[in-house]
């Protein structure tokens, strides 16, 4: 799988301009991952749990039981694989009797994370699909440029974008991504709410 393409041709800019009053002071910003973003991640979640194989998540268990994390692993199947990549340990997660499997690397590290998830699927890195992918790691848009090189591997499953209502890059993200590719449902919109959007490709 070529995995370094060019993503920014997913990225479709229009000539509306972000002023500088719209831009959010992150520099105090809370991480939250507010019960509107646990509701609104679970209906999401649950409208494919009982075909999704394969779970990825970047960016894990930070907000401990107020976490993305935990709505997956509370609802997930027990035969569906759950794959979170973060640089700190969170192997104290691990459960391999219940396919929960943690990796320690940096996320913009991709051709090996991904070979590490195929190793745990038992394929190879081409026949990787991905169910459902949340990212929720560093908020730039060089970041977010990077992780988004995950959802090559997303075919007919979702990408969840926590963060996304004014966070630097996870807003502008999914503010310019081609809605001629994509379907873009931002979720949680209160001024004081972090925001969580969900994509899915639109099929040709």
């Amino acid at each position: 799988m070529k995995w370094r393409e060019e993503l920014t041709r997913d990225i479709r800019f229009g000539d509306d301009r972000d002023y500088i009053d719209e831009c959010y002071d992150f520099r105090n910003a809370s991480a939250e991952f507010s019960e509107c973003n646990s509701n609104a991640l679970k209906s999401a979640f649950m409208s494919i749990r009982d075909k999704a194989k394969l779970i990825v998540e970047i960016g894990v268990h930070r907000n401990g039981q107020e976490s993305s994390t935990c709505v997956f692993l509370d609802n997930k199947l027990p035969e569906t694989l759950y794959v979170g990549i973060d640089i700190a340990d969170k192997k104290f997660l691990d459960n391999p009797s219940k396919n929960i499997h943690t990796i320690i690397n940096k996320s913009e590290r991709v051709f090996d994370n991904m070979n590490e998830i195929a190793r745990l699927t038992g394929q190879s890195i081409d026949e990787v699909v991905i169910d459902f992918l949340m990212i929720d790691g560093f908020h730039s848009i060089n970041q977010m440029l990077v992780d988004w090189e995950y959802t090559r591997a997303v075919k007919s499953g979702v990408i969840g974008v926590h963060d996304s209502n004014r966070h630097p890059g996870p807003s502008r993200f999914t503010k310019y991504l081609d809605r001629t590719k994509y379907d873009v449902q931002k979720c949680c919109g209160a001024i004081d709410d972090n925001g969580i959007s969900f994509i899915k490709r639109i099929s040709n």
